[in-house]
Formats: structure tokens, C-alpha cells, sequence
């Protein structure tokens, strides 16, 4: 037998998250190193850009096909007429520690005036903060925010002093309070931030509602992908530590350290085996989105229907994420 290799289909795909990816952004960097976009026929390159908002403009530009990042800006573009659509939940929730200068924040009440780093406004960073904020019974104009830029520019913005505090990866937070005892510390980890905030601005991937149609393959190539990296995480230790010791690089992690975020991860249901289009989780979605934007969009409206279609193919993982409700 003469076994031919097919052509893979070249993606270009925008990176909210910059130059990285952490544990927050784990499923989708592990569906790319993991082969599984590519067991899927796809050749997946990767712009980096400053945050969700450069992500989303990127589809919306035609620079690259989907974008990754937090998903109010998509749902923002979409209510507002443009072609952007959510296509899957790359996770349900996020891991990120709340990481502070310890001579200036000593607690919660401390955090009114300080100067608060984030990417940018209207980013995941920023978003979350708010959420934190309002938890902590802080409005929005009781923090300075600081637009600094992507995790290593908030790192230093806390390490020189132009920061008080800053959202950062669980990992960083980790090795941050590690590598400098007594100078920063981690206020909140992502469990205290849960309750603060238990609806968040969770990353997903966004397409062209006309690229969609287009290409309805290389959609469900994309979705299928990332769910069943997703699902092998969620289920497999040794997966997840691959993952992170392909992509966290910036900062040092240990086993122990990988294994207890795992476990944390597996605990809070993070993972989106599913895809993360369950109605009850966008109710509350969009209902936290309202009270941000005065608005609330129907979601059948800022997405697409390929992760229902998908998982009539490939079956539901029973542990969690619930599946879409039919239209």
C-alpha cells in the first residue's frame, strides 16, 4: 500500500493573548501543539496581538480567519451589526490570581485609589478587574487603571513600581510570589475571584459570520479540534502537563505546582469539554454583559451553531458543560 498525505489547510488565527500562552489559555494552545488541528486537516499560524479588542479587529479586517480572545468584544461587534460571531468556548472560567505590591496592598479595602495594570480597557484584564471591583463593593472609577499590555508587561509594571496590583496567570502568580517574597504577593486566587466574579469574560474563538458560511468545514475542523484537546486535559494529568511545559516557558513551574493547577482546574470545571455553549452559562454571560453595556443580545444572535453540530458527531462528555440548547 502507498499511503498519500493530504494537503493541510493553512489558518491564520489572531492570539489575544501576545506572545504566550499560559494555563489560561491552555485548551487552545494545546490544540494546536497537541496535533489535534492538525489531525483535523489544519496548519494553524498564529499573529500575536494586544488583547481580545486587536483580536477581534483582526477577523473583522480579514487578517486572519478567527481570533482569540475574551469574549465581550465579539459579542459588542456583533450586537452592533458586524459580521463577528462566537464559534467555541475555549474555556469556562479563568485562571488568574490577583498578584500585588505587598508594600502597598496589605488586603481587599487596600485596593481603592491603587493603580490597577491591566492590557487594555475594555480587555479580559480589565473587564475581570471590574467584575473583582464591583465583588469587592468598588466601583470602576475607584481604581486607576493602568494600561501596561499582556502578562510580562504587567509583570514589570508590578516589579518597577508603576503598579499596584495586576490580574496575572496562575502560573506567574505562583512564581511571582516565589521568586519575591516580601516585595509581591497574591491577594486572590482564582477560587477567591470565582466568588467575586462567578461569571467571566472567558476566552473564545471568533469568526466571520460570511467566512462561516464559506467554510463550513474548517469551522467544524476548528471546534472539533479544540473540544477534544479540551476533553483530554480535563480527563488526563499527563496531557495537561505537557501542555504546560510546552507553553510556559516565561516563568519557572514545578510538577507539584502543575498537578495542584490541574487539580484546581478539574475542581472549578474550567475545562470546556463541550464547546461552553450551555444556555444557562450565556444567560448568565449575557446577563453580566447587560450590566456592563445596557444591553443584552439574544446569544443565538452573536454566534454560530457549529458546536451543537459537532457534538451530534462526536457525543457529549458527561462530566460538566452542559450542551447548546437547540434553536
Amino acid at each position: 500500500f502507498k499511503f498519500v498525505t493530504m494537503p493541510l489547510t493553512p489558518l491564520k488565527l489572531a492570539a489575544g493573548s501576545g506572545e504566550t500562552f499560559g494555563v489560561d489559555d491552555i485548551a487552545i494552545a494545546w490544540a494546536h501543539s497537541g496535533k489535534f488541528w492538525e489531525r483535523e486537516g489544519l496548519s494553524i499560524s498564529w499573529v500575536p496581538v494586544r488583547g481580545g479588542v486587536a483580536a477581534a479587529q483582526q477577523v473583522l479586517d480579514r487578517n486572519v480567519v478567527a481570533g482569540y480572545g475574551t469574549w465581550l468584544p465579539v459579542v459588542k461587534r456583533a450586537e452592533a451589526g458586524d459580521p463577528l460571531r462566537v464559534l467555541v468556548s475555549m474555556a469556562l472560567a479563568l485562571a488568574q490570581n490577583l498578584v500585588v505590591n505587598s508594600a502597598t496592598v496589605r488586603s481587599p479595602a487596600d485596593l481603592k485609589g491603587k493603580r490597577w495594570a491591566v492590557d487594555g480597557i475594555g480587555a479580559l484584564s480589565h473587564t475581570l478587574g471590574v467584575l473583582i471591583a464591583r465583588g469587592l463593593g468598588l466601583a470602576a472609577e475607584d481604581i486607576e487603571w493602568v494600561v501596561a499590555g499582556p502578562p510580562p508587561e504587567r509583570k514589570a509594571h508590578l516589579l518597577d513600581g508603576r503598579a499596584d496590583c495586576a490580574l496575572m496567570r496562575v502560573e506567574e502568580a505562583v512564581a511571582l510570589a516565589r521568586d519575591c517574597p516580601g516585595r509581591l504577593s497574591k491577594l486572590l486566587g482564582f477560587e477567591e475571584i470565582r466568588e467575586l466574579a462567578p461569571v467571566q469574560p472567558h476566552g473564545v474563538l471568533s469568526v466571520r459570520s460570511d467566512w462561516a458560511g464559506d467554510h463550513p468545514e474548517a469551522c467544524r475542523a476548528l471546534v472539533r479540534g479544540l473540544i477534544l484537546a479540551s476533553r483530554q486535559l480535563h480527563d488526563d494529568r499527563e496531557a495537561f502537563r505537557r501542555a504546560v511545559r510546552d507553553h510556559v516557558h516565561h516563568v519557572r513551574v514545578t510538577d507539584e505546582d502543575i498537578d495542584s493547577l490541574w487539580q484546581r482546574e478539574r475542581d472549578a470545571r474550567s475545562f470546556a469539554v463541550n464547546g461552553g455553549f450551555g444556555g444557562e452559562h450565556w444567560q448568565g454571560a449575557l446577563a453580566m454583559y447587560e450590566s456592563l453595556h445596557g444591553t443584552k443580545p439574544r446569544f443565538g444572535d452573536v454566534s454560530l451553531v457549529t458546536v451543537g453540530e459537532v457534538l451530534r458527531e462526536i457525543g457529549l462528555h458527561r462530566s460538566h458543560d452542559p450542551a447548546p440548547v437547540a434553536s
